[in-house]
């Protein structure tokens, strides 16, 4: 069974588009992840950075993940979206 996948994503949503010979289906897949916001500072205000860094790219990879197990048996995989997570997805 031929199977194409459409993705378009950034680090709020992805939707993800499926056709096939069975027909095609949408999926939308929330990241119900925060705005990542960088704060500068002193020493404090590093480590504080460094945690929410690390949550932020840890929830990241959890998100690609998911999305990564819903495209894997594409034949086709076309990547869209405005910002870097289309690049992060295709090289976790």
């Amino acid at each position: 069974m031929k199977k194409d996948v459409g993705v378009w994503i950034d680090h709020r949503k992805a939707v993800i588009v499926t056709a096939g010979d069975a027909g095609e289906d949408i999926e939308r897949i929330p990241s119900n992840m925060e705005k990542h916001v960088r704060f500068s500072g002193g020493a404090q205000a590093v480590s504080a950075e460094d945690i929410r860094d690390r949550r932020f790219a840890n929830h990241l990879g959890q998100y690609y993940a998911a999305v990564t197990s819903r495209i894997r048996e594409a034949e086709c995989i076309l990547l869209l979206g405005p910002g870097e997570a289309k690049i992060e997805l295709k090289h976790p």
